[in-house]
């Protein structure tokens, strides 16, 4: 049964298989929220692993967050298997959270949610966007023509930047280009987008554009008490991301991967808050 029972937004059959295969139900976590359901907030947090797939997993909701953020404007996608087949058993294998591609053109997009900052998160978004350029070509093939890959990455975090990066800034895009020629491109066939969530500072009423919308739902849907009088384009999004629209099973999936992620980010932020001070203490004992 359809974790989604609406007839104009259909889960996607590959992402619903995924969740019924992830999210190992923890029974003793669950309970409490299934007797008494009013402790769940209106709307799913986005930054859930279950909300995020499940969410995206709508093709209208997708499709809409593609064009409104991404240099491309797409009619229609296919969700495709979040595990890319290797080459060799020496190889790899490249695992997403969300993967589709473009009919028609073939573009492929990965959506990842990132909630902690990884020492290699930028390497390991460059192996994903590396695995969908060298999936491409096939062994006989006469040519090199490649289709465009883009990597969007929501980061619940501030990332590293230059001084020069002005202080509201929260959409970060990045391509090959010419060292001392920014405007020289090597190829726009695999481009890496960031959006970081705590860089806006703004409250729903004073949204501008659809790319700051997105970025304030990513990281305060579930701060919603109930559905804005001005939903802006987002009735969909607001419509499928409510808890009450869950069945039991959903329900069970979605507080499992709620109660992981908020430990992993109380774990995450304890290590982070202890190596930043044990560096500073080593810095202090070596008179930096």
């Amino acid at each position: 049964m359809p974790m989604n029972s609406k007839d104009t937004l259909t889960l996607d059959p590959h992402i619903e298989t995924q969740l019924l295969e992830q999210f190992d139900i923890q029974p003793e976590k669950v309970k409490p929220y299934l007797e008494h359901p009013e402790r769940l907030s209106t709307f799913m947090d986005f930054r859930v692993d279950f909300a995020f797939k499940y969410i995206l997993g709508h093709k209208r909701i997708l499709l809409k967050l593609i064009n409104d953020i991404l240099p491309v404007q797409v009619d229609d996608i296919e969700y495709l298997s979040n595990e890319i087949p290797v080459m060799s058993i020496k190889e790899k294998r490249a695992t997403f959270d969300v993967i589709c591609t473009a009919r028609g053109t073939s573009e492929k997009f990965i959506a990842e949610m990132q909630c902690l900052p990884d020492a290699d998160m930028d390497d390991r978004l460059l192996f994903y966007g590396c695995s969908l350029v060298h999936n491409q070509i096939e062994r006989g093939d006469d040519s090199y023509l490649l289709r465009p890959v883009y990597v969007l990455c929501i980061a619940n975090f501030l990332r590293h930047h230059g001084a020069d990066v002005p202080p509201g800034q929260f959409f970060f895009s990045y391509q090959f280009r010419e060292a001392s020629n920014p405007q020289d491109s090597l190829t726009k066939n695999l481009q890496f987008f960031f959006l970081e969530l705590p860089r806006l500072q703004k409250i729903w009423e004073s949204l501008e554009t659809n790319l700051e919308r997105w970025c304030y739902l990513f990281r305060n849907l579930n701060s919603f008490v109930e559905t804005p009088p001005d939903q802006a384009g987002f009735e969909d999004l607001f419509s499928i991301a409510q808890t009450g629209e869950l069945n039991e099973n959903g329900i069970s999936k979605y507080v499992t991967s709620m109660v992981t992620e908020y430990d992993r980010k109380v774990i995450g932020e304890y290590f982070f808050r202890e190596g930043r001070a044990e560096g500073r203490a080593e810095g202090m004992a070596e008179g930096v």
